[in-house]
């Protein structure tokens, strides 16, 4: 299950960075409880004692579209960037086994379709590409030195304003307007 509109929001408000989320009081410390109880990834990392501020857990990622126009959002640490991009309505498509293709199954990626460019000073912050992203990128047209697949790229803290372009050959971009 993913974390509402309504959670995210309060998630990322600004009322909430740099305090304690564990200790929220109010409604939002009480929305926060609920959505653990439920089980529900996000909030249960927000109350975690080990990450337990928003700005903590918060990866900011920008989204360069073929036209130029950029969208910055709000991703969570250990999601994928697909997933953050997914989340916000960026059209990217694909999906990700979950929690690691190369840890638990030993296959790699099922599709090119979330295909991005990392802006050169992200690319050394990048973990390796395995031969599977490489084999998969190998299906692209205008594959460039730092093309990447979103789904492979996960979220950490280093990848604060993480900028990535989504070039108009994508197959996810036609079609969409965002």
């Amino acid at each position: 299950a993913s974390l509402s509109r309504r959670g995210a929001r309060l998630l990322h408000s600004q009322s909430l960075r740099g305090r304690t989320v564990a200790h929220t009081p109010g409604r939002a410390g009480a929305m926060l409880a609920s959505l653990s109880r439920r089980g529900l990834p996000a909030a249960s990392l927000a109350v975690s004692r080990s990450l337990s501020t928003v700005s903590e857990i918060t990866v900011n990622c920008t989204f360069i579209k073929p036209d130029g126009k950029r969208v910055t959002v709000p991703g969570m640490v250990g999601w994928s960037l697909l997933k953050t991009a997914q989340h916000h309505g960026v059209p990217l498509e694909g999906w990700e086994s979950a929690p690691s293709w190369y840890e638990d199954y030993g296959d790699g990626p099922a599709t090119a379709a979330d295909h991005v460019v990392v802006a050169n000073e992200w690319v050394d912050k990048l973990a390796p590409m395995y031969q599977d992203e490489l084999d998969m990128l190998g299906s692209v047209d205008h594959v460039t030195p730092n093309s990447r697949l979103a789904a492979v790229i996960k979220l950490t803290k280093a990848l604060e304003g993480i900028t990535v372009y989504i070039p108009p050959e994508n197959m996810s971009y036609k079609g969409y307007n965002f």
